[in-house]
This record gives C-alpha cells, structure tokens and sequence, in this order.
C-alpha cells in the first residue's frame, strides 16, 4: 500500500505488520540498514532484526496489539504514543507463561529516510508491564502511581 505522509507510513506499520503478525513486506517499508534502540535489549541492523523483534513479541504475547493514540511529525521524524496490549501465553525472554494480560503506555520516535523507517527508538512502560504480568511487585508504597 502506497502511504501519502511519515505519520501514515508508521500507522500502516503498526497495524498492518505489527498487529498481525504478516512480516513479508517490512522490507518494503524499513531501509536495509535500518536501526531499533531501545534501553536493554541489542539487535542487529536491518529489516530482520524488527522481525526477530516482532516475532519475539507476538510468540509471547500471541494477542498483541498496538492502539495508536496519536502521531506528530516534524521534517523526517514521527511520534506515535500508543498503547500496548496483550496476554502472556509464551516465554518472553526466558519468563514462563503467566497467563496474564498487560496494557501499557509508549512513545516511540522514527526517522524516516525516502519514504521508509530508517531507526526508531522505543519507549515503553516496561515497570507495568512486568508488574501486569505478576514478575514485578511495587516497593515502599505498596501501588503503582
């Protein structure tokens, strides 16, 4: 699908291939040196590290679904604030299944170079999600803010 503007191509992105899954056409929409940064985490260059990302993710969470909320878009870089969803069924990174779902907030940052995402950097609420999932437990006061 053709995409008219930075803020289009990211939404395209998020639901059409990261809600479903369909992995084919991501080279068709990052660059071949495409680069992901996200606190924690070290993948390779390129297309096939989002698809090692997003498989590794929806084998976790087989339900996982991204609500954009919003986008912004300044010269060649696009804000989405989003919200995460989905049910635990499967390892992630070692934790077993818990069988619980999470909803989270993120805001993730794009550049995009010639119609395509070149880098992107994550921003997620990895705290919540670890304590939706019943593997965090809040210190001192008892409750998340």
């Amino acid at each position: 699908m053709p995409v008219q503007d930075g803020s289009e191509l990211v939404r395209y992105v998020v639901e059409n291939i990261v809600n479903t899954g369909q992995l084919v056409s991501v080279p068709e929409y990052l660059t071949p040196d495409y680069s992901l940064h996200k606190t924690g985490l070290s993948v390779p260059a390129g297309p096939e590290a989002f698809k090692m990302a997003v498989r590794q993710w929806r084998s976790a969470f087989p339900d996982y679904h991204l609500t954009v909320e919003a986008t912004i878009a300044e010269g060649d870089l696009v804000a989405c604030r989003y919200i995460a969803t989905g049910t635990h069924r499967g390892s992630l990174m070692g934790m077993p299944a818990s069988g619980r779902g999470f909803a989270v907030h993120g805001t993730d940052v794009h550049r995009l170079v010639d119609g395509r995402i070149a880098e992107s950097w994550l921003a997620d609420d990895i705290a919540r999600l670890l304590h939706d999932l019943g593997l965090l437990r809040p210190v001192a006061s008892g409750s998340w803010t």
